[in-house]
């Protein structure tokens, strides 16, 4: 179990997958621990849960489902239900550099232009949705300089929609 929990991307903690299954962790730590747990195999119904939040880690459920002591033919109907229940958006945490505010109000102008006055809300949010990545790419790569805050790249960067200079 420490191995697949270890070879999830990015690399889960014991606390990390605690928090996941919503269990205290040293319930948890008590299932990764051989001398603690002297059961062959892990209860099903936590053998799923387990499968399900490595699985949004990129680890196959089959190999997590055997842990409950499955026989191939018992596993495959298991992990292919927990991949069907993997949700549509995994989330994750990451640094990222903005551009300015300025550079920012100008593209969020530049977006804002092309939703029609007598659009709804419903449909000036697909819009907006819609462009966004367009946008940031018309904003231009951020530089990042070393030890100070991150700036607009210079004449490389692409134009701006709203205001067409870098």
């Amino acid at each position: 179990m420490k191995a697949l929990r270890k070879s999830a991307v990015p690399p889960l903690t014991v606390r990390g997958i605690a928090e996941a299954l919503g269990m205290p962790f040293g319930t948890y730590s008590s299932y990764e621990t051989p001398s603690r747990y002297k059961k062959g195999e892990l209860p099903l119904d936590l053998t799923r849960r387990i499968a399900a939040v490595l699985a949004r880690h990129n680890v196959d459920p089959a190999e997590v489902m055997k842990l409950a002591g499955l026989n191939e033919g018992e596993v495959e109907p298991e992990a292919r239900a927990i991949e069907a229940a993997k949700p549509l958006v995994q989330y994750v945490t990451m640094a990222v550099a903005l551009p300015s505010e300025d550079a920012l109000a100008d593209m969020f102008q530049s977006l804002l232009a092309l939703v029609p006055a007598d659009a709804t809300k419903a449909e000036a949010a697909r819009i907006l949705a819609q462009r966004l990545p367009a946008g940031f790419a018309a904003i231009g790569p951020v530089a990042l300089d070393q030890g100070k805050a991150p700036v607009i790249a210079p004449a490389e960067a692409a134009q701006s929609l709203a205001t067409d200079r870098p």
